[in-house]
């Protein structure tokens, strides 16, 4: 038995994640909001997961297990537990991170205080593989209040930093109108932005959100085509063309919510940013991968050398 008619849906994908999927399910029935209901849905994971959740789901009727027949690749994989849940919000989950145990209380109270907001989500704690706290990997990222929607849009696209806000509470009836996950890695920048014209970011600083680092994450996967395996269950190049996808999916959710925004003030604010130099530099080198990989990775080497007075970028990362 699962429970029925929670307030909120726990969506926690998961594919291999014995290594800390226990201590994650932990920080959530630790939670002071307790009327949630948590699905998690399996990749097909082949090693000791299935137990561990088994374990979890037997002993709280609130842990729903689901499990693939196949990897059908980490975006359906997010996108399927919306679909299972029927909460009136919905926070996905990652199967390495942990919560404060009041987090989905201030997030919701957030969220049922401010009808205008689409997203309350957690100051930012990094932890690494013991649970230590380090340094969160990523910027910290700000509420978007404006009460202009083509304005939060802007700043949702120029979020710099991991997307945090994406692991914050939604409202499911905003999501049931957007474009979800798609098949390209990166693609919850674009639901966020999407998220943006439906209403405010409002960062909740009292509740946190812990974000592990360690070498298995997505973001830790250079290699673009092995990311796009992680995100659509296949290794394609044309989803490996991350930057150039997104730019399409924004564009399309641009047309989407007129009622909302202007199509014309969000397309223009899509054309700005596509026109900066670095964007044209991106979408380049991605064209050249489709066509010569072994030539993109030359040019890639030519352009990203630091100077000799130049510091190490920060790596700017978007999904999990």
């Amino acid at each position: 038995m699962t429970k029925k008619d929670a307030r909120i849906t726990l969506a926690m994908p998961v594919y291999n994640g014995a290594n800390f999927i226990a201590e994650a399910i932990e920080s959530i029935l630790a939670q002071t909001w307790t009327d949630f209901e948590l699905i998690i849905t399996d990749n097909a994971s082949d090693d000791e997961t299935p137990a561990i959740i088994e374990r979890f789901a037997k002993a709280d009727e609130r842990v729903r297990y689901v499990r693939n027949e196949r990897n059908i690749g980490a975006a359906a994989n997010y996108n399927r537990g919306f679909e299972l849940g029927s909460g009136e919000y919905l926070k996905w989950c990652a199967h390495d991170d942990r919560l404060s145990p009041n987090f989905l209380e201030a997030c919701i109270a957030t969220l049922d205080a401010d009808p205008s907001l689409a997203v309350a989500f957690a100051s930012t704690t990094g932890i690494d593989l013991d649970g230590t706290e380090i340094v969160a990997t990523g910027h910290e990222t700000q509420s978007i209040l404006s009460d202009d929607a083509a304005q939060r849009f802007r700043e949702a696209i120029t979020m710099s930093g991991t997307c945090f806000p994406i692991f914050g509470v939604f409202r499911r009836a905003q999501l049931e109108q957007s474009t979800l996950h798609r098949s390209y890695y990166g693609s919850d920048r674009a639901l966020l932005a999407e998220m943006a014209i439906f209403g405010g970011f409002k960062r909740v600083d009292e509740a946190i959100f812990y974000n592990r680092e360690h070498p298995v994450r997505s973001i830790n996967i250079d290699d673009k085509v092995a990311r796009s395996k992680w995100q659509n269950g296949q290794a394609s190049r044309l989803a490996a063309a991350e930057h150039i996808n997104l730019a399409r999916h924004l564009f399309e959710i641009a047309r989407r919510h007129g009622d909302i925004a202007s199509p014309r003030r969000l397309r223009r604010v899509l054309w700005a940013r596509s026109l900066r130099p670095r964007e044209l530099g991106r979408y380049s080198l991605e064209l050249t991968s489709m066509i010569s990989p072994k030539l993109a990775v030359g040019l890639k080497s030519a352009f990203s050398r630091p100077g000799p007075s130049s510091p190490n970028r920060h790596r700017q990362s978007t999904s999990h």
